[in-house]
């Protein structure tokens, strides 16, 4: 009878979990790509593009990174679903037990390459993944109704609104509520279609209330009328003036909620400007606690996955394991979503609203395997 050795032992394991892993993988990413490309198809025929099988080509690969790593903890369940289910019904398990060699091992194994896939993914794959999604949202404007960009920087929020006569640039130095209905020291400045002066207005504070700003203390300059001093400005004090934008204030939070575009490694930053210019950031700071906690949730998966395939006395065939894989990860990801949003109804603080669901799945998958291991 060939002795197995540990380190034999974890480099078999090793290998039969990443083919499993790459399996899973395939078959998420081909998914996703079919889901994603028909999108872009639909979004993009009717815009009369001489290229847009090509364009919606590229736009789907942009977009496929983001989407694989938020679908990661269903990819590494069914994983070590479909791993742990080979390994039994080849009855491997009771070669290693004979072995000597202890029942953590097919569990540990997965599981720590699992741990280190998600450290590469929030350090390596997230930046990525930021770059190519800010590719697709650049390109996918050109082709929007909506010519409206928007920017914060050290020097406050800037905001180009595209008109049917020319343009408004708009600079505001900070919000007063993180949901944009207030701003402070606001500049917007009128232009024609070729970006030529038409009127300034200086506002001390404008309300924001869908499209409808409420300027106050608003100072307006402007082009003279006369040709003999068509050099000069006029200005005019105005308490309250109301202006029409074609910015809506939803627009604003959903731009600035729009997470999976800042990269791990700014997040900090990007969090302390926001925080600089009045809003909160709530959304950012519980997606930076998600990629913190992303390789203890796939860690979790496996255990997960080794107490539904290894805990019950009855084997039931591939295809039942992964929908029972469903199930539990729907299960799961709602359970996830309940939390956060706890959180973000200050119910909860935000980090315990993101680690609790992470950490009950590992306590109570850790404790199913410790009844599984003593029998």
């Amino acid at each position: 009878m060939k002795i197995l050795y540990p380190s034999m032992l974890v480099r078999y394991l090793s290998k039969e979990f990443l083919s499993s892993l790459l399996v899973v993988f395939l078959v998420f990413f081909s998914l996703v790509l079919l889901i994603n490309l028909a999108g872009e198809l639909v979004y993009l025929k009717d815009k009369e593009l001489e290229n847009f099988i090509s364009l919606a080509t590229i736009l789907t690969f942009a977009k496929t990174t983001t989407t694989m790593i938020e679908l990661s903890i269903f990819i590494f369940l069914f994983s070590g679903t479909l791993f742990f289910v080979k390994i039994q019904k080849s009855n491997e398990i009771n070669t290693i037990l004979l072995s000597g060699i202890s029942k953590v091992l097919p569990t540990a194994v997965p599981a720590i390459i699992s741990f280190m896939c998600g450290i590469f993914i929030i350090f390596f794959l997230t930046p990525f993944s930021s770059a190519t999604l800010n590719f697709y949202e650049k390109k996918k404007r050109l082709y929007s109704s909506n010519d409206s960009l928007i920017v914060m920087n050290n020097m406050g929020l800037w905001f180009m609104e595209s008109k049917a006569d020319g343009f408004n640039i708009i600079r505001a130095d900070k919000i007063a509520d993180n949901n944009f209905s207030k701003l402070k020291n606001v500049t917007i400045y009128n232009l024609d279609k070729k970006f030529n002066f038409i009127k300034r207005y200086d506002s001390d504070e404008v309300f924001i209330s869908q499209k409808k700003w409420l300027l106050t203390k608003t100072q307006i300059t402007q082009e003279a009328e006369s040709l003999s001093s068509k050099n000069k400005r006029s200005s005019n004090i105005l308490q309250n003036l109301s202006f029409s934008s074609s910015i809506d204030i939803n627009n604003l939070k959903n731009y600035f909620t729009d997470v999976n575009t800042v990269s791990f490694w700014k997040m900090l930053n990007t969090i302390k400007t926001l925080n600089s210019r009045g809003y909160s950031a709530e959304e950012l700071r519980v997606k930076f606690h998600k990629y913190l906690s992303l390789p203890f949730y796939l860690f979790g998966m496996i255990l997960v996955s080794t107490t539904f395939t290894m805990g019950p006395n009855k084997q039931y065939n591939t295809f039942m394991y992964l929908f029972f894989g469903t199930i539990l990860g729907v299960s799961i990801y709602f359970l996830n979503d309940l939390s956060i949003s706890l959180g973000l109804s200050n119910k909860l603080p935000l980090a315990v609203s993101v680690w609790s669901p992470v950490c009950l799945v590992i306590f109570l998958s850790t404790v199913n395997l410790i009844r599984i291991n003593e029998r």
